[in-house]
This record gives C-alpha cells, sequence and structure tokens, in this order.
C-alpha cells in the first residue's frame, strides 16, 4: 500500500469541523447509530470499521465518512475502477487533539504499519489538518484518511477496498494503542 502523510500547515483549506453538524451522531456514545447510516448498511467492512475504531477500547472517534466508486482519475495506472472512502478521525480524549505531535506521530506509526502491505493496488493519504471542536469551543488538529483501492472491475476494486479498510482498522488501533501507552491516556 502507498502511503502519504499530508501535513497543511495554514490556511489552505477552512478547518474542518467536529462534529461536523448537529445531526452528526457521537458513534461512540451511540454505537447503535452506525446501523442508521446507508454507507454502513450498504458496506459490511465500512460498518465493522466504525464500530471497532469508535468502540471502547479505542482512543479514537470518527467524523465525516464518504464513500466513491469511480473510474480511476487520469493519473492512475490504468485500473477500470476505483473504489474508496474518506474518514475523518480525531481523538476521543480532547487533549490529544489540541498537539499537532500527537497526530505527527501517530501518523509516522500508521503509515509504517501500512506500507507492510505490498499491495499497489492500494493508496491511502492522511492528511493533517486544522479542526474547530465545537464542543470544547477550541481549535485543534484532526486526521482525515483517503482509502483508494483499483480493480478491473467495479466489485474488484470494491473487494480490494475491504480488505485495505480492514488493515486501516487493524493499524489505526494498533497506532493508538501505542499512543494510548505513550501519553497514559
Amino acid at each position: 500500500m502507498h502511503v502519504d502523510i499530508i501535513e497543511e500547515t495554514g490556511d489552505e483549506s477552512p478547518a474542518a469541523v467536529f462534529p461536523p453538524d448537529d445531526d452528526t451522531p457521537d458513534l461512540r456514545e451511540n454505537p447503535q447509530q452506525i446501523d442508521r447510516m446507508p454507507a454502513a448498511r450498504r458496506h459490511a467492512p465500512l460498518r465493522n470499521f466504525l464500530i471497532s475504531v469508535n468502540g471502547p477500547e479505542s482512543i479514537l472517534a470518527t467524523g465525516n465518512v464518504a464513500i466513491k466508486s469511480d473510474l480511476p482519475s487520469a493519473v492512475s495506472g490504468g485500473a477500470a475502477q476505483e473504489f474508496a472512502s474518506q474518514i475523518e478521525i480525531v481523538f476521543a480524549a480532547p487533549s490529544l487533539n489540541w498537539e499537532r505531535r500527537h497526530y505527527v506521530d501517530f501518523c509516522s506509526g500508521l503509515k509504517e504499519l501500512l506500507e507492510q502491505d505490498t499491495s499497489g493496488a492500494l493508496r491511502a493519504a492522511l492528511r493533517i489538518s486544522r479542526c474547530d471542536f465545537r464542543a470544547e469551543k477550541r481549535s485543534g488538529f484532526c486526521l482525515a484518511v483517503r482509502l483508494v483501492a483499483e480493480g478491473d472491475s467495479e466489485k474488484q476494486a470494491e473487494l480490494r477496498w475491504a480488505l485495505g479498510l480492514a488493515r486501516l482498522q487493524q493499524g489505526l488501533l494498533f497506532s493508538s494503542r501505542a499512543l494510548k501507552q505513550q501519553v497514559g491516556e
């Protein structure tokens, strides 16, 4: 899996907002809401990912989730189809969100884990950006993870995405446990 870490350093784009709006449920406090999400109902691997990443053993929480199946971009390596997701992630312990270094360290370890998968059909972008936390009325940082799988057909691309999402889930949980031990949360 090819992994890029992108650190937004200034005002390139507006800050993300967590939670994104008043209608976005807290999936850690209300995991039953996952079954009400259309994308999670259509894609069991996404449902499992959200349950695990927002679970009580995790120090992570998810925000916006988007899924897309499409023809590959012009720069792609000739695959017939792409299947992609983008998921916003924050630390469940608010204090970890205020310092960029927590995200930088977290992404560095996550990248190392994900790149052990040698599949050329998967790529991930880990974007660290500014984030406004509504409940705390404070600015900090968040992580947007874009996972893209290529395939000769839509079905093959979606299957590769599902396998990549499971790998991403494992990497996130492993990296979060390491960070949790490091900061004593």
